[in-house]
């Protein structure tokens, strides 16, 4: 697919709380290449973590202590992504952690669509025992870092979406989202959109 233009993200949170970033990662895809990724450490409140998120992606408090909280690191990532199309791996966890941390923060959602490399693997490649990202990239022969940090995570997110589209040789997001019968979701200012199937009616669920 020519003139491939994303931002691939990941999220990793402190707690069971989705409104507990405690890691962002993104990758920046302009025609069909990844051009840069980077990642940025953030305090979640209280710098507090659970011990089950931390035997995951081990993040410590230690390591946020000095990190801005989500508000401060967010103006800066909202330059990569805002009128773009973000692409997540299983948007349905990555999509409602921003939904619900720019609510707890009283912040305006940013304006992006938005698609999940994981349903979009699943729709493409056919007869994998598991659609996990270090499943799919081993599966696509992709290399892969490290699991659960949020720049290597964005990159695999990246590398997948882009093969995808490849093997499914589509030449637009629209032809792929008419040829496997889905709707991408979308952040407006005060709206927010799950990705979804056509024939079921997406919920827009408002910010306040």
């Amino acid at each position: 697919m020519e003139n491939l233009d994303f931002v691939a993200i990941d999220l990793e949170t402190a707690t069971s709380h989705r409104n507990s970033i405690c890691e962002i990662g993104i990758s920046v895809v302009r025609n069909s290449i990844i051009v840069e990724s980077k990642s940025w450490l953030v305090k979640p409140k209280e710098n507090r973590y659970d011990y089950f998120n931390t035997c995951i992606h081990h993040i410590t408090p230690e390591m946020t202590e000095s990190a801005s909280p989500f508000p401060i690191v967010w103006k800066e990532v909202e330059s990569y992504l805002t009128n773009s199309v973000v692409v997540a791996h299983n948007s349905s966890f990555d999509m409602y952690v921003l939904k619900d941390t720019f609510i707890a923060n009283n912040m305006l959602f940013p304006t992006f669509k938005h698609f999940c490399s994981y349903r979009t693997a699943k729709y493409i490649v056919k007869g994998c025992n598991s659609y996990s990202l270090p499943n799919i990239c081993k599966t696509l022969a992709i290399p892969f870092g490290t699991h659960h940090r949020a720049e290597g995570d964005s990159i695999g997110c990246a590398n997948v979406f882009i093969k995808c589209l490849e093997l499914a040789d589509v030449c637009s997001l629209e032809e792929l989202q008419d040829r496997y019968n889905f709707r991408c979701g979308e952040f407006t200012i005060n709206t927010f959109i799950p990705q979804s199937t056509r024939s079921s009616k997406s919920k827009s669920i408002p910010l306040f």
